[in-house]
């Protein structure tokens, strides 16, 4: 992979300067040295230095960063979440992952790993996810623990419940409610101003969206004053390399 991303950044060489490089990867990592940690969608990527193979590779400075953090980051500057200061940034899709801006800032956590909301537990009797904990959000909600619940890829489900199959809204929308109340607890959390979802889940965005605010809603403890408005990203799958170029230029 390192050979082939050597590759492609010497064509890009051929006809502009590159000095920094970011790469947005599944956490968590160790931000400081550019270590993939322990991803637990990268089986056997386990303590993989990938800042520094890469920088032997080509050269020049890499910063290696969560994807989530990354889109995060592209949202807040050049998408939905432009002009706010406190932001939280969630992608559903085969997992849940997240990217935490206050204060206008990327805000990483002592060890980078702020933002890991797919490994918030929602059900302590849930189903084991990946990373050994129980009822882990992701493990309740994200597109590959739906896919391996019903015997269906998740696109297949979300299809079958826009056509009106009864069991599959059903297993959207009791999705939908699991991260409404991981959208609760955020907001108990961080307060932000806004949740802005991006990854695949969002392409059934009239499917999910209603089930989330109503549960978001259904706390007592967070009046309508301070309750976060959620919006579809706008960016796509574009979110990521954004976010990197951003955050290239912030560590340059």
């Amino acid at each position: 992979m390192v050979e082939w991303a050597a590759a492609e950044i010497e064509q890009h060489r051929r006809r502009e300067k590159i000095n920094s490089i970011a790469i947005g990867a599944p956490g968590p990592i160790d931000i400081e040295h550019g270590v993939l940690v322990n991803p637990p969608n990268l089986p056997g990527w386990r303590n993989v230095p990938l800042a520094s193979m890469l920088r032997r590779a080509t050269g020049a400075q890499v910063h290696v960063a969560n994807d989530a953090d990354m889109a995060g980051l592209g949202e807040y500057h050049r998408g939905a979440g432009r002009g706010t200061r406190n932001m939280v940034y969630i992608t559903w899709s085969t997992g849940v992952g997240g990217g935490l801006i206050i204060g206008g800032r990327l805000h990483r956590g002592a060890h980078g790993t702020a933002g890991e909301i797919g490994h918030m537990i929602i059900d302590p009797d849930g189903p084991l996810d990946n990373c050994g904990q129980r009822g882990c959000l992701e493990a309740m909600a994200g597109g590959a623990s739906l896919a391996r619940e019903t015997g269906h890829p998740a696109a297949e489900l979300f299809k079958a419940a826009q056509g009106g199959n009864e069991h599959a809204r059903m297993v959207v929308e009791r999705a939908a409610r699991y991260m409404g109340l991981a959208l609760i607890s955020l907001t108990n959390a961080i307060d932000p101003e806004l949740f802005v979802m991006g990854g695949g889940v969002t392409r059934s965005w009239a499917l999910v969206q209603p089930t989330m605010i109503e549960t978001l809603k259904s706390s007592p403890f967070i009046k309508p004053a301070r309750r976060p408005r959620l919006l579809r990203a706008r960016l796509g799958d574009r979110a990521g390399q954004v976010g990197a170029v951003e955050w290239a230029r912030i560590n340059q």
